[in-house]
């Protein structure tokens, strides 16, 4: 480490790509800082289960002090089969796959961990790097210095800073302004279920070992994910790490309803104005003809945990000189969460990076590390996006082929 030059990264955004990229930062010495818009970790509880594959899991392996990484093997989901199976909305089975490896996936290959868990694994000894309540806004370049604008009016400078600060990016914004992200017409309605032993005795088997797709004829598709830990958190944080406070999570079934563009969740105004438990009704009202377990299981959401997203994507933008800023995870290739990738290629970007910004050896090398960390990025980044379309074309085919089933 003597012959490296000591970089300050400014980092806008602590999500799990920011921290990912913080973490490995720091292990290796550099200076940094994550400025974040919401005033704690937990503030923004949406996001609920998420998957981590194989390239999330070698990610969080190459960022993350190894106690932290067996934290998160520790808290992650019990099941590591990394399996879709699609269902009509009764539960009579369509088709399945195997996303990418085959049935003996360990934990680090594929599983499920809770978002919020999974930062607050990676805000470990981050505690002085970041800033809560603290929204960049802009940015300004000299030659050798980078100015970040925050929100409060005050300034930090530093040698790069890094916009993982999602698919609203003030940074990209600042640094692409011609780059919009495009709204796909689809509409998520998110939902989670706590696991209660009766409803866990009524819900079909599959739902526990796999992530599983239902399609109705009336345009609607649901995704549904079991979160159940291997290890209570308090358990594995003082049995792994000790230092690490870890909110209780009890087991729970995420679900996301959906469907095409132009069909029951169109509406955007009508969703942007919904209140959760308006949300929670529609959710009920939409699975009433469904497997009566999936049913039950959205009635007995609480309605507060229900939220809409807006599925927005970016095309690939020309490439751009590169300087003193850059960007990661949804901040400049916003996905749809049909594929389950977002997640793992925000991870990977942070690894990515990381691995350019820690070669550094002189200031003059910082442009070529972020060029070529850039040029990568767009190659994997995009032909994600272009999976996570193609999953949701699949998902759309599905649907029109149920509704033609029910009119024979």
């Amino acid at each position: 480490m003597g012959d490296r030059v000591t970089l300050r990264v400014l980092i806008a955004g602590a999500g799990v790509g920011g921290l990912a990229l913080a973490q490995a930062l720091r292990q290796a010495g550099l200076a940094v800082t994550v400025f974040e818009r919401t005033p704690t970790v937990r503030a923004d509880r949406r996001g609920y289960r998420i998957n981590i594959n194989r390239v999330g899991g070698d990610a969080l392996a190459a960022c993350l002090p190894k106690e932290l990484f067996r934290l998160y093997l520790a808290t992650s989901n019990d099941e590591a089969r990394a399996r879709v199976a699609v269902f009509d909305h009764r539960m009579h089975p369509l088709y399945a796959t195997d996303v990418g490896i085959d049935g003996t996936a360990t934990p680090r290959d594929h599983t499920g961990v809770n978002r919020l868990t999974l930062r607050q694994i990676m805000l470990a000894g981050l505690e002085r790097e970041v800033r809560f309540g603290q929204e960049v806004v802009g940015f300004e370049q000299t030659p050798d210095r980078v100015r970040v604008l925050l929100a409060d009016g005050s300034t930090a400078e530093g040698d790069l800073l890094v916009g993982a600060d999602g698919v609203g990016s003030a940074v990209r914004a600042g640094l692409l302004p011609d780059v919009r992200t495009r709204d796909t017409g689809v509409r998520c309605l998110w939902g989670r279920t706590t696991l209660s032993p009766a409803l866990r005795d009524r819900l079909p088997a599959p739902l526990f070992d796999r992530v599983a797709v239902t399609v109705a004829p009336q345009g609607h598709i649901g995704i549904w994910g079991a979160y159940r830990a291997r290890r209570p958190h308090a358990e594995a944080a003082a049995a792994v790490t000790p230092a690490v406070s870890l909110d209780p999570e009890p087991d729970y079934l995420m679900w996301v309803l959906s469907g095409e563009p132009g069909g029951p969740f169109a509406d955007e105004e009508q969703w942007r104005t919904a209140s959760p438990a308006e949300l929670h009704r529609h959710a009920a009202d939409a699975t009433a003809g469904w497997h009566p377990a999936l049913h039950q299981a959205v009635r007995e959401a609480v309605p507060e945990d229900c939220f809409v997203q807006n599925v927005r994507v970016a095309d690939q933008p020309p490439a751009w000189p590169a300087g003193r800023v850059t960007l990661l995870g949804d901040a400049i290739h916003p996905m749809s969460p049909a594929g389950g990738t977002g997640a793992n290629t925000a991870l990977r970007d942070a690894a990515a990076l990381a691995d350019k910004l820690t070669a550094v050896r002189h200031p003059a090398g910082l442009a070529s590390a972020v060029d070529a960390y850039e040029t990568e990025m767009r190659r994997y980044g995009f032909a994600a996006v272009a999976e996570s379309l193609h999953y949701g074309e699949r998902f759309a085919q599905a649907i029109r082929h149920a509704g033609k089933e029910t009119q024979r």
